[in-house]
């Protein structure tokens, strides 16, 4: 790159951040767009719940859209509480360090100094591999009858500990990245060790009372919570149910807070400008590893620099669906919260980060299924492999038309757009069908702005 052409670049990007900056308000653009796209999100994706963007000085964007109880039809309000999942990672993390700051613990520490009926195998699992994902634990379904059985019943931390013993290492500690809210589960156990309360008091002492989040707590199977919502599932043919049943005692310090908007507007402000720890651990990369996206996680918080520097962490559990978002040379924040599980979060944070960051983003047109029959939809149904042979995407029908299934992924409902076209609601996704001779011999995937070419098997 020429010297003039890296003088115009840092200059662009100079002028980028300088705006972005000092961008108190949204453009008349950005604001027309941003309701556009919440009203987009809650007829195509069947988003309930509410959207808040922030900068350091103020509140840019805050409304809500659906239903808080479909069964009174009482519909969202500004500040409603919801259930946040994993974004309660980002907390443990935090009180980890906080603790490692008053000398209660190390990073380099085994996680068995802490809890001795830990399994020998695991013996060389160090706080640091908890936080980073590292150790090699696995996710909850490793957990033998996690889903039909285990998710269900309320645990001590004994039984729980007991339950994390029976699994195997995905891999030797510190080599491999895997997901595991098992690892928070373990690290807010190491907590209420060094300081002898339990976890929800240490998050109440070290963080919620000192940021005055009033509206933020553990969440359980029993307790009466006011002002939060009710939550739904979103189920293949894009229909609602009631959220099935969960408890949450093994999911402590993993998935188990509650909380609202403004609340996780103060504690996104509070990691932003470092107010409660000194180390700044929790947006240091863990290394080289990275997971099946491409994204490295430090301690509490996935860490993503490709368009732009950003920290975040999504929650997803029965009933809820939420992402918070994190830009620190902006010192902006985007909070996603919905009523409303297996919604793609992800997706649609960067439907917002396209309107604010992008000038010339076009909102997503509602795309209308047409009608059809059983025996026109019949002839898609296969398994279609990609060029490179590394996807495998299965067609199957069921009583309300096509299922798309990528992998081991749930498969979601495709709907009927024109001639050999299908399009996705809850996945984006736009699938052409080639047919020769009365016969389908593939299938083209357009999503995000890609395209891959898959052949029938």
């Amino acid at each position: 790159m020429g010297f003039t052409k890296k003088i115009y670049l840092t200059l662009l990007l100079h002028l980028l951040f300088y705006n972005l900056k000092g961008q108190d308000r949204l453009t008349s653009k950005q604001s027309e767009n941003l309701e556009a796209y919440l009203e987009y999100i809650h007829d195509q994706k069947g988003f309930s719940g509410e959207i808040l963007i922030s900068n350091s000085n103020s509140t840019l964007f805050q409304r809500g859209i659906g239903l808080a109880s479909i069964e009174y039809s009482i519909p969202i309000k500004s500040n409603a509480k919801y259930k946040i999942a994993s974004i309660t990672k980002t907390f443990t993390a935090t009180l980890i360090v906080k603790a490692k700051e008053e000398g209660k613990l190390n990073f380099e520490d085994p996680a068995s100094k802490f809890i001795p009926k830990l399994d020998g195998k695991f013996k060389a699992i160090s706080i640091h591999q908890l936080l980073t994902h590292t150790s090699g634990l696995p996710h909850n379904q490793a957990i033998a009858d996690y889903w039909p059985v285990k998710s269900k019943l309320s645990m001590t931390t004994d039984q729980v500990i007991s339950e994390i013993n029976q699994v195997n290492l995905l891999s030797e500690p510190g080599t491999q990245m895997h997901y595991s809210s098992l690892g928070y589960f373990l690290l807010a156990t190491i907590l209420e060790k060094v300081y002898q309360e339990n976890y929800d008091h240490i998050l109440k002492t070290k963080i919620l009372n000192p940021l005055n989040m009033t509206s933020t707590g553990s969440t359980n199977s029993l307790s009466i919570i006011p002002e939060m919502t009710n939550g739904y599932h979103l189920i293949n043919d894009d229909s609602l149910v009631v959220a099935p049943y969960r408890n949450y005692s093994m999911l402590k310090g993993a998935g188990d807070l509650y909380s609202n908007s403004t609340d996780l507007l103060k504690w996104a402000s509070a990691m932003l400008n470092n107010q409660l720890a000194t180390e700044t651990s929790s947006f240091i990369p863990n290394g080289d590893f990275k997971d099946n996206s491409g994204r490295q996680y430090g301690y509490g918080w996935f860490i993503e620099s490709d368009d732009y520097l950003k920290y975040s962490h999504g929650g997803g559990t029965w009933g809820y669906s939420s992402i918070l978002s994190l830009y620190p040379k902006t010192k902006m924040s985007i909070i996603v919260l919905s009523n409303v599980s297996t919604l793609p979060t992800e997706a649609i944070l960067k439907g917002i980060e396209n309107i604010i960051f992008k000038e010339d983003f076009e909102v997503p047109k509602m795309q209308i299924e047409i009608t059809s029959n059983p025996a026109e939809v019949e002839k898609y149904v296969g398994s279609y492999i990609s060029d490179s042979g590394q996807m495998k995407l299965n067609i199957v029908q069921d009583e309300n038309g096509l299922l798309a299934q990528l992998a081991g992924n749930p498969p979601f409902q495709i709907y009927p757009k024109g001639e050999h076209q299908f399009f996705g609601k809850k996945v984006e996704i736009l699938i052409s069908f080639k047919r020769i001779d009365g016969k389908t011999i593939g299938l083209t995937a357009e999503r995000m702005g890609q395209k891959f070419e898959f052949k029938k098997q």
